[in-house]
């Protein structure tokens, strides 16, 4: 609806539109690239399965699965949290690296490897 005052209203004001199309949040931007392309991954994994445990319960209760049934669905309370902790799940399997320390880190190649000939 449209704001017949001067004045603009909470989601009706005007856009300002930042520079986050240039910006580098991860010091690179080919990792920011991709980041941007795992999570995307991400959520089109989690996606799929969302859509497999619909077919994997219709084919239960109704012994038949359309397309239209499967975007018609619309799960209940149960189903919505027991969804929401396997989503829970994946994210802390999938991204739980993303959280680790690497203060220690070091380049591979900053250091001779450590070769040793036992057991040859």
């Amino acid at each position: 609806m449209a704001n017949k005052t001067s004045k603009p209203l909470g989601a009706e004001s005007d856009f300002i539109k930042g520079d986050f199309d240039n910006m580098v949040m991860l010091g690179h931007p080919m990792i920011d690239s991709l980041m941007q392309v795992v999570i995307a991954l991400g959520a089109e994994v989690w996606s799929g399965q969302k859509r497999v445990r619909i077919i994997e319960q219709l084919l239960a209760t109704e012994g038949r699965v359309t397309p239209e049934m499967i975007e018609q669905y619309v799960p209940g309370e149960a189903e919505e949290t027991q969804w929401a902790a396997e989503r829970k799940a994946m994210v802390d399997r999938v991204y739980r690296v993303m959280s680790q320390n690497t203060s220690a880190a070091a380049p591979f190649t900053s250091s001779p490897p450590h070769v040793t000939r036992d057991g040859l």
